[in-house]
């Protein structure tokens, strides 16, 4: 086990709850026992490290503290981290991912190390940050999502270990490195936030082996198909839990009624975000849709939503613009003003396909247009379990003049440019992530 990993599990229960701030978790351990956890308030409250050094009270003194994100060194809203870490009478920090706001980046370590604090990060950090623990933690299906098993073997995002001519790592190493892996992925939406802010937009998709995403009704209606593993689902939810929103389309939502929420991992609830388009719901599906009946929801939509608007914790937009470019990007201009780092997306194959087929276009150097993509990471699942192939047989019509069967509906095909940086696989689950060129 690791102790920047139980502070990574911490900083989970902060998403949403902390924003525009990071969420950040923090422990501390003393004598090779955690006597201390903490994380990221409400804006204005206490941070982390705070947090865990109320906790730990007097036996912070002497003691390491290990903290997902470097330490803050300003005065803001509330008083510098560090100073509450050298008045505690901390000896070592750990941190794991470097802040990318340059107010805080590398000077942290330096008040630190002038108090006489010793400073590890990255890697050897949690290198460092591993001990002895029996009890893994996981749900039991393999879902380790973003770094190594103890074995080495990928779980999630790979971390080269080790070349020809490298000695074999230690299991420290490996666990630690798998550590890293997980804290710089959780940590990729929040980077790009603070130096664009926009919100960082992550599309799910689940395939089958043939390439299909789901089966289309006689009257233009999505039916749903559960395509993936309970390993791919149970790595979903664990991104559920690491978003701020979640969004899904009017078909999607027709065809699958999901909750939206977090239940194979640990975590708070992502706000739920439909993309209505066109379509106009009722008073009776804002009574039965699941997504309307808890939680906050934003919708948005190229018509009135009356029926929507009349509920309690839904919020309608009507989009300025018919263009599906522009309305996305009018809607993320939406989210980044309510300070949410990560947008997931889970598309059917209608809204995947507008997705990327369009592009946003930014006007820079007089007239010179340039156009960029509408997400920036996309993982997608291929299974290569059979029994899938065998539903989507029974609905593929055999006879093209035949007007009453289900047909499938195809992936609409890697975005342009999009590069492949990342594989593992899960049970019978392949991922592979892309990201723009």
């Amino acid at each position: 086990m690791n102790y920047l990993q139980l502070a990574l599990e911490e900083s989970f229960f902060s998403i949403g709850v902390s924003r525009p701030n990071p969420a950040v978790g923090a422990v501390v351990v003393k004598d090779g026992i955690v006597v201390g956890k903490g994380r990221t308030q409400r804006p204005g409250s206490a941070h982390a490290e705070v947090m865990a050094l109320r906790d730990a009270g007097e036996l912070a003194r002497g003691a390491a503290i290990y903290v997902t994100l470097e330490p803050c060194c300003h005065y803001g809203r509330t008083p510098p981290c560090t100073k509450a870490i050298i008045d505690a009478g901390i000896k070592e920090v750990y941190f794991a991912h470097a802040d990318p706001n340059p107010v805080v980046r590398g000077n942290s370590r330096k008040v630190l190390e002038e108090a006489g604090v010793r400073v590890f990060e990255g890697v050897e950090a949690c290198i460092a940050a591993c001990f002895e623990d029996t009890d893994e933690g996981d749900c039991g299906s393999g879902c380790r999502v973003f770094g190594y098993d103890a074995s080495g073997r990928a779980a999630g995002n790979p971390v080269p270990i080790s070349g020809a001519g490298m000695r074999a790592p230690s299991e420290a190493e490996i666990e630690g490195r798998s550590v890293f892996a997980e804290i710089e992925r959780y940590f990729e939406a929040y980077d790009y936030f603070v130096r664009n802010k926009k919100t960082f937009v992550e599309v799910k998709c689940a395939v089958s082996e043939s390439g299909f995403m789901g089966i289309a009704r006689p009257d233009g209606s999505h039916a749903p198909l559960c395509i993936t593993g309970q390993g791919a689902n149970c790595w979903n939810h664990e991104l559920r839990a690491m978003s701020d929103a979640i969004l899904v389309g009017a078909g999607t939502l027709l065809a699958d009624n999901p909750s939206l929420d977090v239940r194979y991992a640990r975590g708070n609830n992502p706000v739920k975000v439909l993309w209505a388009g066109h379509r106009v719901f009722t008073c009776e599906e804002a009574d039965t849709l699941k997504v309307f009946q808890a939680g906050e929801t934003l919708v948005f939509s190229y018509v009135p939503q009356q029926a929507l608007a009349a509920r309690d914790g839904i919020e309608v937009f009507v989009l300025a613009s018919g263009d599906f470019g522009s309305g996305w990007c009018e809607m993320l201009a939406e989210l980044s003003r309510r300070g949410m780092h990560r947008l997931m997306v889970e598309p059917g194959a209608t809204l995947a396909h507008l997705l990327f087929e369009n592009s946003a276009g930014d006007v820079s150097d007089g007239d010179a247009h340039e156009s960029r993509p509408l997400w920036n990471r996309l993982d997608l699942w291929h299974s290569t379990d059979p029994h899938v192939e065998e539903v989507l047989d029974g609905f593929t019509p055999q006879d093209g003049a035949r007007k009453n069967v289900l047909a499938p509906l195809s992936f609409p095909g890697f975005p342009s440019g999009a590069i492949a940086r990342e594989s593992a696989m899960l049970g019978p689950d392949v991922l592979t992530v892309y990201y723009p060129g």
